[in-house]
């Protein structure tokens, strides 16, 4: 799901990039940096096109401007190997990078291309078996244009940097599926309708508070060691969609959580809620995906609404619920 919204994202924003007229001829320094960078991949197949007797903005797995600057690189499913060239810093005009499904990049993230003020976008996921390792590099923090970062899948280690929340106009953030450690920051991510997809790291300690006030699309900060209240996510009137808890440790009362009436996918499995199914479940007329099972709830799940079409797996294995899809209750 993740990867779907960051792929949506990636094609929306070259939309946004493409030029109505295609430059005739594109600037010598980002040729000079473009050759630069196949060489140091290995000239490989898939740059075949990348050659000095025609204009680089003619040139695959790139955009131009209408001044002739390279504004846009993407690169995937390529067998490909290095690691990311440090000549991607010499292309002065680029908004957008994106390295997808390279099994033959290795190494950390060079430091080097947060350098480029101009960045607006990056993603680098499912690069190798191994994965890019190291750190998130704490230079992300000089990119103040950045709107979407998606460095998931890959073995990134340590924590999250609290400099990431001096990022204005972050509005997606995922480092989802990797190895990272410590507690999330605050404000991580701004503007309507964020995500931040922090799923299956080694997360510890709460969700910030301040969060509750954030103009979420989609959380998902599933499969870590989260503990404390989640309460503050929720809220009729909110616009989130997406909202992904699961295999944590959270603990609080769910009895009078009033769901955001939008939502499509609730995932709250296995962690230590207590409480009463909240009757506003009955609301949620647009989810197609729900899963309270595998936590402590009790009493009665109300009778009238989403329910109906659910199965026992949404509500299955806690303290003492009863009533459809699971056994009667037992009137005493």
């Amino acid at each position: 799901m993740a990867h779907r919204h960051s792929l949506l994202f990636a094609c929306l924003f070259l939309v946004l990039l493409a030029s109505p007229t295609l430059a005739s001829k594109c600037d010598s320094g980002d040729l000079k940096a473009l050759l630069s960078i196949k060489q140091s991949l290995g000239n490989p197949s898939i740059l075949s096109s990348w050659v000095p007797s025609t204009s680089c903005c003619s040139w695959a797995h790139l955009q131009c401007d209408r001044a002739g600057r390279v504004n846009s690189i993407t690169i995937r499913d390529s067998n490909l190997a290095g690691t990311i060239p440090p000549s991607v810093t010499d292309l002065t005009a680029l908004i957008s990078l994106a390295f997808i499904d390279l099994p033959g990049l290795t190494g950390p993230i060079p430091t080097s291309i947060f350098t480029l003020k101009t960045l607006q976008q990056v993603t680098v996921i499912r690069t190798s078996v191994s994965g890019f390792s190291g750190p998130v590099p704490d230079s992300i923090s000089q990119l103040s244009q950045i709107d979407t970062l998606d460095l998931s899948a890959n073995k990134i280690t340590g924590p999250i940097p609290a400099s990431l929340s001096k990022l204005p106009k972050l509005r997606f953030l995922d480092l989802s599926h990797n190895q990272l450690t410590g507690s999330i920051p605050s404000g991580l991510v701004h503007g309507n309708f964020a995500f931040l997809i922090l799923s299956h790291n080694l997360l510890t300690g709460r969700i910030p508070v301040d969060y509750g006030s954030t103009d979420f699309d989609t959380i998902n900060l599933s499969h870590n060691r989260l503990i404390g209240d989640a309460s503050f996510l929720f809220g009729a009137q909110k616009k989130t969609t997406e909202i992904y808890l699961a295999w944590n440790r959270l603990e609080f009362d769910i009895s009078n959580v009033a769901f955001p009436k939008g939502l499509t996918d609730l995932d709250l499995s296995h962690n230590k809620i207590t409480g009463r199914v909240p009757v506003s479940i009955r609301d949620l007329a647009k989810v197609h995906k729900l899963d309270l099972s595998y936590n402590k709830l009790c009493g009665q799940i109300p009778s009238v609404g989403v329910n109906t079409h659910l199965g026992v797996a949404a509500f299955g294995h806690n303290k003492c619920l009863c009533g459809g899809p699971l056994a009667p209750c037992h009137k005493n």
